[in-house]
């Protein structure tokens, strides 16, 4: 499992806003203390994920405060697994960041899953992302990897032959972009 996390055009003052915030909200209780936290932002918006202490690595919550830029809100969501990363860039091509979490789940097949946000009127909505499709599944173990990358969020993950072993896939790497237009993920490789 390869863990990233990357904050394009995320400033310092950015991050530091966001852990005051998180502090002003009462994230100074014992349950809200982190052991795992990553940070990013962009065009003006920054967010915090964690992991509370009191939780096991391997499945419980994670918590998120996010500054929109003129508004500040904190999350929880559920996990299976760990923290991955996190990133906020604008994947919907409508002028506002979203925030990406990715999650790889524990033991050896390191399966992962992204979860992405979206600002609304109401706060934060969740977007469903669709899965893989069959022809895309075809030699997948786990072993996912997200980034963000210029606006598109990314998938990718080894690709195993009936003969290999977890340890040594040998088909290639397969790689993905997520398209919000068609709810779908797009092969890069065509």
């Amino acid at each position: 499992m390869r863990l990233r996390s990357r904050s394009p055009g995320a400033s310092l003052a950015a991050a530091v806003a966001v852990l005051v915030a998180a502090l002003a909200v009462g994230c100074g209780r014992d349950d809200d203390l982190a052991e795992i936290t990553f940070t990013a932002g962009a065009d003006g918006a920054a967010a915090s994920v964690w992991v509370p202490i009191n939780e096991p690595r391997s499945a419980g919550t994670y918590r998120a405060e996010v500054d929109w830029g003129d508004a500040t809100e904190r999350l929880e969501a559920a996990r299976d697994g760990m923290l991955a990363g996190a990133w906020m860039e604008d994947l919907t091509s409508d002028g506002s960041p979203e925030l990406v979490v990715a999650l790889s789940s524990a033991g050896s097949g390191s399966y992962g899953a992204a979860h992405v946000y979206t600002r609304v009127d109401s706060g934060a909505k969740r977007l469903e992302l669709a899965p893989l499709g069959e022809g895309q599944r075809v030699g997948y173990m786990g072993h996912d990897v997200f980034d963000v990358e210029d606006g598109v969020l990314l998938r990718e993950f080894p690709i195993y032959l009936v003969e290999d072993t977890n340890a040594s896939p040998g088909g290639g790497v397969a790689r993905f972009r997520y398209s919000f237009e068609e709810n779908a993920w797009r092969s890069m490789d065509s």
